[in-house]
C-alpha cells in the first residue's frame, strides 16, 4: 500500500525524515517495500501490511505507529475530524436507519448534506494526495469518502438521498434472487448469505463492498447522505470471494475496522465536502447500534515480559508507557498491567501479544543475544517439571505406557461421576472454552481420569484389554483461580489407569491373575517413594459414582488429599466396554514436596529372624490404616517389619466380620532373639488390639 509522509506528518507533533520515518517503520513490523518522489514534491512509501493489522491500513495508524516507536506524541485532533456546524430539521427527522442484522453491523452511522453540488471538484490538497497515492479524483463527495479511507481507515460510502425510497436505510440479509447492479456496473445475484443496505423497496448497497449504481452521487445530486459502518469480517470475506469482488472497502472491512473511527471519519468527509460543494448539515448524526462489541482485557505479567525477552532491564514503567503510545490503556496492579485492548486491533488477544507490542517498541536489536543458564544440556530448570519428569520415569519403569488426553470435556456427563474428587483437589466451576472447537465438549478438563479411561477403553476396542497407562498433564478449574494469572486456574496431575491381567515386569508375559485394587496401591506408593515413604501415607475409604463402593480411598499425606485410586465402577466400566479388572488413580503433583526425602543406610542384621501370625476377627468398619498406626506407633520390642498375609470374608461376602491375618516379623541387630521373647511382644501387641478396637482372637 501507499502512503505519503506529508499526510502522515498531518497527525505528529514533528514530521520525521524520510530515513527517519523508514527506519521506524522497519522496526514496527511495516516494513517500507519502496520510497519514491511524489510528482508535486513530497515522499511516497509503499508499506508491507500484513492482514493482521488493518489498523495501520491509513496515514493515522501509521503515524501512531510512528509515534510509539519514537516516543513523539500524536497531534492534537484537528476541525476536520469535528462534526460541523449544522442548520435546519434534525437528521432524524429527515431520515432512519434500522439495523436488522444486529449481529453482523454493529454501528451504522451517517450524515446528511443538503445543497450539495455534485459536480464540483474536491480541494487541489485532496486530489494531489489521492493522486500521489494512486487514486483517481472523481468530484468532490466521491473525493472525500475515499480520502477519509485512506485518512484515518474507515471506509465511507455517499448516497444520492433524494434516489432513496421512503428516506430510510435498512441493513439486513438479501432476499433470495434479488439482483443489484454495483457502481462498477455488474448485476450481482445476491444470496440470503450477503448482507445489504436497503430503501424502503430495494437493495441500494452490497454491504462493506460496493455501493450500488442507481443511488450513486452524480453531478446532479444535491443531497447526499454519507455512511460508516462497522461489519462482520467473516460475511464480508465470504460474500467478495463468492462474487470475485475485492475493493478497499473489504479489504479493510474482511480484516476488521474500527468501530471508534466511525464518527471521526463521518466528520472529515463531511467537511471536505462542504468546503468544495457548499451546502449546509442537518444538525445531528444517525447513529444505529447493533449487538455490542465487547471490550476484551489483558494482563500483562513484568516476569512473563522479562521471561520472553531474555532481558531483565525492560520495566513495567516502560511497558505501560508503549501501550499507552500505541493506542492501548494499560493500568498498573502491582506486578503487571491490566490492559484493555482497543476495538481497531483485533490481532492483539492475549498476554504474549502484549509482550510483542512492548518489544516492538523496545527494539529487537536492543534485546541480547545470549543462550539461556543450564545446568547441564536439555536439562529443565523449573523444580516442578523435574517432579513429573521423575514421575514419569518412575511409571515408565514399572511397565507403564504413557498417553495423552483430550484436553476438552462435557463437565457434567465425563466429570460429573468424579465430582467429589473435584470438590477435594479444589477444582471449582468449569473453564469453558468461548469457540469450542467440538460442541459437545465445551470445557476444560478438570480431572485427568476420564481421559485415562477412554485410553483403556480405546485399546480394549482394538483387542488390547491388558493395558497399564499414565499421563501426567494439566487440569483447569476457577475456585482459587485469578484469570489474570493463568497459571493459577491450572492443577499439575498424575493419572494412570490399569485393566486385565497383572504382570511381574513389562516383559514377562501374563501371570494369569487379574489386577487388584493392592495393585493400584503397590504403584501409587512406589512412584511417591521417593518424595514419601508408603509409611506416611494413609489410605481412607472413598465414596465416588466413578469408583466401585468399598474398592476406592482416598489418599492423604501432610499436605492434606493427594490423591484418589481405586476399582472403576461397573456403570463407568459398561459404559466404555472395560474389562472388570479397570482400576484408576489420580495424583496432585502440586501437593508433592519439591524435593526427594533423604535416604539413610541401616545395616542388616546378621541374626535371623523369627515369624509370628496373629489372626484376628473384626468388625468391617476397622481400617487397615488404623492398624497399622498402633503397630507403628507402639514400641514392640525387635518388630522389624509386619504385613498383611490372609483375609477372610466369610462365608456370605458383604456381612459378618472379617478375620485379618497380619504376619509379625521379629529381629535384633545385637543377638538371636528367643521364642519366649516373640510370644510375650505378640501377646501384649494382641492385648492392645483387644483394648483399642474390640478384635477377638
Amino acid at each position: 500500500m501507499k502512503f505519503a509522509l506529508d499526510w502522515i506528518a498531518d497527525f505528529l507533533s514533528e514530521t520525521p525524515t524520510p530515513e527517519t520515518a523508514r527506519d521506524l517503520l522497519d522496526q514496527a513490523g511495516l516494513p517500507v517495500e519502496s520510497a519514491e518522489e511524489a510528482a508535486g514534491g513530497g515522499t511516497i512509501f509503499d508499506v508491507e501490511i500484513t492482514p493482521n493489522r488493518p489498523d495501520a491500513m491509513s496515514h493515522r495508524g501509521l503515524a501512531r505507529e510512528l509515534s510509539a516507536m519514537c516516543g513523539a506524541t500524536m497531534a492534537p485532533e484537528g476541525k476536520d475530524l469535528l462534526l460541523p456546524p449544522g442548520s435546519g430539521d434534525p437528521v432524524e427527522s429527515l431520515a432512519s436507519v434500522v439495523i436488522q442484522v444486529p449481529r453482523l453491523c454493529r454501528r451504522f452511522g451517517a450524515l446528511l448534506l443538503l445543497g450539495v453540488d455534485g459536480a464540483a471538484a474536491a480541494p487541489d490538497r485532496v486530489r494531489a494526495r489521492l493522486t500521489a497515492i494512486g487514486g483517481h479524483p472523481i468530484s468532490a463527495p466521491v473525493d472525500a469518502t475515499n480520502y477519509a479511507l485512506w485518512s484515518v481507515g474507515q471506509p465511507l460510502h455517499a448516497f444520492d438521498f433524494e434516489k432513496l425510497s421512503g428516506g430510510i436505510l435498512l441493513v439486513r440479509r438479501a432476499r433470495k434472487g434479488e439482483t443489484l447492479v454495483t457502481l462498477d456496473g455488474v448485476v450481482r445475484r445476491l444470496e440470503p448469505s450477503d448482507v445489504v443496505v436497503a430503501d424502503a423497496e430495494r437493495a441500494v448497497s452490497l454491504a462493506g463492498i460496493m455501493g450500488g449504481l442507481d443511488t450513486a452521487v452524480t453531478a446532479s445530486t444535491r443531497v447526499v447522505l454519507l455512511e460508516a459502518a462497522w461489519w462482520d469480517p467473516v460475511t464480508i470475506r465470504k460474500t467478495a470471494r463468492r462474487l470475485g469482488m475485492h475493493t478497499d472497502a473489504s479489504h479493510r472491512f474482511e480484516r476488521g475496522a474500527d468501530v471508534s473511527a466511525i464518527p471521526g471519519a463521518l466528520n472529515l468527509a463531511a467537511n471536505l465536502i462542504l468546503e468544495a460543494a457548499g451546502g449546509t448539515l442537518a444538525p445531528g448524526l444517525l447513529d444505529a447500534r447493533g449487538t455490542p462489541l465487547k471490550r476484551r482485557r489483558a494482563s500483562l505479567r513484568l516476569s512473563r515480559l522479562q521471561l520472553l525477552a531474555g532481558d531483565d532491564r525492560l520495566t513495567l514503567e516502560f511497558a505501560e508507557a508503549a501501550l499507552a503510545r500505541l493506542g492501548f490503556l494499560p493500568e498498573r496492579r502491582g506486578r503487571r498491567l491490566a490492559v484493555e485492548i482497543p476495538l481497531g486491533r483485533p490481532d492483539v488477544r492475549m498476554e504474549d501479544d502484549l509482550v510483542e507490542e512492548v518489544l516492538r517498541v523496545w527494539g529487537y536489536d536492543n534485546l541480547p543475544s545470549r543462550l539461556p543458564p543450564a545446568t547441564a544440556p536439555g536439562r529443565q530448570l523449573e523444580p516442578r517439571r523435574i517432579l513429573e519428569d521423575n514421575l514419569a520415569d518412575g511409571a515408565v519403569a514399572a511397565g507403564l505406557y504413557e498417553s495423552v488426553g483430550y484436553p476438552f470435556v462435557d463437565r457434567a456427563a465425563q466429570e460429573g461421576p468424579f465430582a467429589p474428587w473435584l470438590e477435594a483437589s479444589g477444582m471449582g466451576a468449569p473453564l469453558s472454552v468461548s469457540n469450542p472447537l467440538d460442541d459437545t465438549r465445551p470445557a476444560l478438563r478438570a480431572t485427568l481420569l476420564p481421559g485415562i479411561l477412554d485410553a483403556l477403553s480405546a485399546n480394549a476396542r482394538h483387542g488390547r484389554r491388558t493395558a497399564a497407562l499414565f499421563e501426567i498433564g494439566r487440569a483447569f478449574g476457577r475456585r482459587k483461580g485469578d484469570p489474570d494469572d493463568p497459571p493459577s486456574l491450572e492443577s499439575r496431575r498424575m493419572a494412570f489407569g490399569l485393566a486385565g491381567e497383572a504382570r511381574s515386569h513389562w516383559s514377562s508375559a501374563g501371570s494369569g491373575r487379574a489386577f487388584d485394587f493392592f495393585d493400584a496401591k503397590g504403584l501409587v506408593e512406589r512412584l511417591l517413594e521417593p518424595w514419601l515413604s508408603p509409611e506416611s501415607l494413609r489410605w481412607k475409604p472413598a465414596l465416588l459414582d466413578g469408583f466401585a463402593r468399598g474398592a476406592a480411598a482416598w489418599i492423604e499425606g501432610e499436605a492434606g488429599v493427594l490423591g484418589v485410586a481405586g476399582l472403576v465402577s461397573r456403570g463407568e466400566r459398561e459404559k466404555r466396554s472395560l474389562p472388570d479388572a479397570s482400576f484408576a488413580a489420580e495424583l496432585l503433583v502440586d501437593r508433592l514436596p519439591l524435593s526427594p526425602r533423604s535416604a539413610a543406610f541401616a545395616a542388616y542384621s546378621s541374626f535371623p529372624p523369627i515369624e509370628a501370625d496373629l489372626t484376628f476377627s473384626h468388625d468391617r468398619a476397622l481400617v487397615w490404616g488404623d492398624v497399622e498406626a498402633l503397630l507403628r506407633a507402639g514400641e514392640w520390642k525387635g518388630l522389624e517389619s509386619f504385613d498383611v498375609i490372609d483375609r477372610y470374608q466369610g462365608p456370605t461376602p458383604g456381612e459378618g466380620p472379617l478375620k485379618t491375618t497380619v504376619r509379625l516379623v521379629f529381629r535384633s541387630g545385637e543377638r538371636t532373639l528367643s521364642q519366649e521373647e516373640v510370644n510375650r511382644e505378640r501377646d501384649r501387641l494382641a492385648a492392645d488390639l483387644r483394648e483399642r478396637f474390640g478384635v477377638e482372637f
